[in-house]
């Protein structure tokens, strides 16, 4: 580690010599330039270092050091370039600046979580460039370059949000719009409603609606008429409804206990029961109360853990019951939008990022606190993936006014007890809760008939065994309930009394030995590998949900997972005829699919109904489920969902010897994508619902999405099965498909944009390929071509496909089309591999880099280096390109793409014609532009291969 934390030194001292460049003094600037070119001789030494000693290096150390290699080279070009720069500043812009120390910080806090003893670690501050509150300089542009730069009126150079590009018939509306002299404002209530459904998430109440209800009458004590005899339950009762009705006793409640204490539980009681708001409304005297709660799920969605989320849920709550309010707290939007029309709104898309949404917060809040009092629940700090020092400062900041009071939940950190101990009252769960806890453990055991009898008369006896059950418990509620299931389970009544504290003193004491004890000890190695599939199949979902940005797909429902456990479904999925199924057939399949995750589970998955649009729960299930009765219960039964039962089940999961020991079960051949895909096959050739054929593509589209992303994801396919499920997919859906006279007509083609778009374009041949194409299935399309070529055969069977045209779009585009975004969408970045491949197979859909078409939008000539190169333009004008970038899916990704155009023929005396943003450049000068921007390896190489090929030196237009 040596050499590199000899680099992040010598890397640091060029970062602040560079932003000396641009102080006022010019000799100082002619000074700072010198000690500049001499610090580039230290750094090429550090290079070298972490040249020489990558080869020795592994895990995260290899990673740290391959990154500060890859800002290292860069760095040594952008110094050795500087030589050709009459003007510094010319290549040490101060974007290019803050981005190296941007990416230096970072690294750093790498080296440092490492080798926590170092000094390496510089704050933010240490860096001039993050201390400064002078205007910007205007930063020089090279006069051969300058046109590449221009500036258009729709956006500004300095800014650094993305920006797509504006359709000239949508610019002309714009004019037209601007030159009206009494612009029509919308109506108040659709502008209201417009801003809280971009607000509002999917999943933003489901936490709080699936934590367990509070058992029997455990938690009543709180708010009751008589306190318990118990000194800690009664000073807690007290110090909670003071704390509520008076100003008393701080702004921040702050309530800790260990995993699986029942916080959220408790946090849910207080938060949903009619007294907390009477005693609120005391404290509120005569000014109106707003209310609102926010559960967060380390297991959930990204909304539902990260602060965004947080503050989108808190002011949708607050704003649905104050609209007034809405302008105020979202002023810039307001105006932008009240003067829209409805068709502009709809086309909007709007995405508030983290700043835009704390500005929001703070106006809010500064507005409601002259006319009202606010009272927020916050369950879960533990939870949130942002740095919770940060999260504290944050709640912290807002409870100093008198009229906000905040009730937070978290496990007992260090962070959480430094920040929360003077602000107000807190309590230990494990320490008020003793007598739920035995009333639960006396409650769970009188449910059960044998053992209510064995107990009958036996007073003395069972409240040694509840005591004793408690205080193995030691405050975990989750613990009590397991080990009781555990308990009941195995019971001999033969042993009566004696058998059952027997399993008592057996059982672990800790959460994670219940878990060792429940999934790994008791089980056989076949046994442990099936609940290796259910978690497998589990955590693919995720991942895809998480990349397709669904969460509502983020938990596999039953019905999905009976057609991805079962090996024997192969057949049907790529030979069965499509027909709907009986009810009988859900219910012997689901009931099968939940006994069996029951079994391999041990209890730790539990089943949830599915949350309606209107974020209201539907049904809940227990965790025995058998439904008899009618198609809607059996469907319902269908669709619930499996879910972990608390964190630490997951968290337990993912430690390494656990992990290992899982894997290593599995079963030769499986993958959980490869699985999923073929349930998404086998849940649409075997529905449900009465089958009929109809063109509502919408009903189809997430699931289409899920499947295809899933396909992309698959590793291990020895017997070749992705490209016959994906074929019966297409096969499926397009025999459902009522289509037209049109022979173009195709399912797919829905994909591709509105009907009056592609009415006015080329046909888009094979629109499955197509959007295989855009989705990353680069192994399916390659098998696909490969499968023509060999067979000579163009057409497709089975598709209602018109001869191909040639001036429709070739593979090549879609393969391109995400070439350098940043922004997030259910397709991939293009992939190298798919170029690769597919410059390798040539073929009237995928002709090569210079073949010409129509293009799909715009309808002028194109090719599709021609558009990669338009890409690439697009890119550098809206600032889509790191400076000093590390990412392998960043520059060295979609550089390796253009060099295998480049070997593969494509024309680098191509020109990339003007557009309403940019004028016409040659394929040269953009790589020059971006070489001479970035100074990354890989753009210099780019350069230099280009130039070799028309024979002439770079640098020379």
């Amino acid at each position: 580690m040596y050499a590199t934390c000899q680099f992040l030194k010598a890397s640091a001292a060029i970062c602040q010599a560079a932003w000396a460049i641009h102080g006022e003094d010019a000799r100082q600037q002619s000074a700072d330039k010198g000690y500049l070119t001499a610090l580039s001789t230290e750094l090429h030494h550090t290079v070298q270092s972490l040249l020489n000693t990558r080869v020795v290096l592994k895990d995260e150390v290899s990673a740290l050091n391959n990154a500060c290699l890859k800002v290292g080279r860069d760095l040594v070009i952008r110094l050795d370039r500087a030589k050709e720069f009459v003007d510094p500043r010319e290549i040490w812009t101060q974007d290019a600046i803050e981005a190296l120390a941007i990416r230096l910080v970072a690294l750093m806090r790498r080296y440092k979580a490492i080798n926590p003893g170092s000094d390496v670690l510089r704050d933010e501050r240490a860096f001039p460039c993050f201390r400064s509150t002078t205007p910007r300089k205007h930063q020089p542009v090279r006069d051969d370059k300058r046109q590449f730069e221009k500036q258009i009126p729709y956006e500004s150079q300095s800014s650094t949000s993305t920006f797509s590009p504006v359709p000239e018939s949508l610019a002309i509306d714009v004019r037209v719009l601007v030159s009206s002299s009494e612009p029509k404002s919308a109506p108040v209530d659709l502008l209201n409603e417009f801003i809280l459904e971009n607000l509002a998430f999917k999943d933003m109440h489901d936490r709080e609606k699936n934590v367990a209800q509070a058992h029997g009458k455990t938690f009543e004590w709180i708010f009751g008429a008589d306190g318990r005899q118990g000194k800690v339950e009664n000073e807690f009762r007290h110090d909670f409804s003071a704390w509520l009705e008076t100003n008393n006793y701080g702004p921040i409640f702050w309530m800790t206990g260990k995993p699986g204490s029942g916080k959220s539980t408790l946090m849910k009681y207080l938060y949903e029961h009619p007294a907390t708001h009477a005693l609120s409304r005391k404290w509120a005297g005569a000014l109106p109360l707003s209310t609102a709660g926010f559960f967060s799920w380390a297991s959930g969605s990204k909304e539902q853990r990260s602060k965004s989320g947080l503050l989108r849920s808190l002011l949708y709550q607050f704003l649905s019951v104050n609209p007034h309010l809405i302008p105020r707290t979202f002023p810039n939007l307001w105006t932008k939008i009240r003067t829209m029309t409805s068709k502009e709104r709809i086309a909007l898309h709007l995405e508030l990022d983290i700043d835009e949404l704390l500005e929001a917060f703070q106006l809010f809040m500064g507005a409601a606190l002259s006319e009202m009092k606010i009272c927020i629940f916050i369950d879960g700090l533990d939870e949130f993936e942002e740095d919770h020092q940060e999260l504290t400062n944050f709640f912290k900041k807002y409870s100093l006014d008198g009229s906000v009071k905040i009730c937070l939940s978290s496990r007992p950190w260090n962070t959480f007890e430094a920040a929360f101990q003077t602000t107000g009252p807190s309590v230990k769960l494990q320490e008020i809760t003793q007598p739920d806890l035995h009333q639960y453990a006396i409650d769970r055991l009188r449910e059960n008939a044998v053992v209510r009898r064995i107990l009958r008369n036996k007073a003395q006896e069972t409240e040694a065994l509840c005591q004793a059950i408690v205080d193995r418990a030691d405050g975990v509620f989750l613990w009590i309930k397991l080990a009781l299931n555990d308990i009941l389970k195995g019971f001999d009544p033969k042993q009566c009394l004696p058998g059952l504290r027997d399993r008592l003193d057996q059982l672990p004491g800790e959460l994670d030995g219940l878990y060792e004890k429940f999934l790994l000890q008791d089980q056989t190695d076949t046994q442990i590998a099936g609940t290796a599939t259910f978690l497998l199949l589990i955590e693919a979902r995720e991942t895809v949900a998480e990349f397709v940005n669904d969460t509502s797909a983020s938990s596999l429902t039953v019905w999905e997972l009976t057609f991805a456990l079962e090996r024997g479904d192969d057949d049907y999925a790529t030979d069965g005829d499509l027909a709907q199924v009986p009810d009988a057939f859900i219910r012997e399949r689901c009931n099968d699919t939940i006994e069996c995750m029951h079994q391999r589970f041990a209890g730790l998955l539990s089943l949830q109904g599915r949350q309606s649009q209107n974020h209201r729960p539907t049904l809940k299930f227990s965790d025995n489920v058998e439904l008899e009765g009618d198609s809607a219960s059996i469907r319902q039964l269908a669709d619930t969902k499996v879910t972990f039962i608390h964190r630490t089940v997951r968290d337990w999961l993912r430690v390494v010897h656990v992990r290992r020991r899982l894997e290593q079960r599995i079963s030769a051949g499986f993958d959980p994508h490869l699985r999923l895909l073929r349930s998404h096959v086998l849940r649409f050739k075997r529905p449900m619902e009465e089958i009929e054929h109809h063109r509502r593509f919408n009903e189809w589209w997430p699931d289409v999405t899920l499947a295809m992303t899933h396909s992309r994801y698959i590793i291990d396919d020895t017997e070749k099965m992705q490209r016959c499920f994906l074929n019966q997919l297409n096969k499926t859906l397009s025999w459902l498909w009522d289509t037209n006279a049109d022979p173009n007509d195709h399912w797919a083609a829905k994909a591709f944009g509105f009907f009056h778009v592609r009415k006015k374009a080329p046909p888009i041949w094979h629109p499955f390929l197509c959007l295989a194409t855009k989705f990353g299935l680069t192994t399916y399309v390659s098998e696909e071509l490969d499968a023509w070529i060999s067979q000579g055969n163009h057409d497709v069977p089975g598709n209602r496909m018109p001869t191909f045209d040639e001036k429709a779009t070739p593979l090549l585009t879609y393969a391109t089309e995400f070439l350098c975004s940043r922004e997030r969408s259910i397709y991939p970045l293009s992939d190298p591999n798919m170029i690769h491949n597919l410059l390798e197979r040539r073929h009237p859909i995928n002709p090569g880099p210079n073949h010409g078409y129509i293009d799909f939008e715009t309808k002028a000539p194109m090719t599709s280096w021609v558009s990669l190169l338009r890409h690439l333009r697009d890119a550098h004008r809206r600032r889509l390109i790191g400076y000093f970038d590390t990412d392998p899916n960043g520059i060295t990704r979609w550089a390796e793409i253009v060099r295998l155009f480049v070997r593969g023929g494509a024309d680098i005396d191509a020109v990339v014609a003007a557009d309403p943003w940019d004028p016409e450049i040659t394929t040269v000068v953009i790589m020059e532009v971006l070489a001479d921007t970035y100074f990354t390896v890989e753009l210099e190489e780019l350069k230099r291969l280009i130039c070799k090929k028309q024979n002439r030196a770079p640098g020379l237009n």
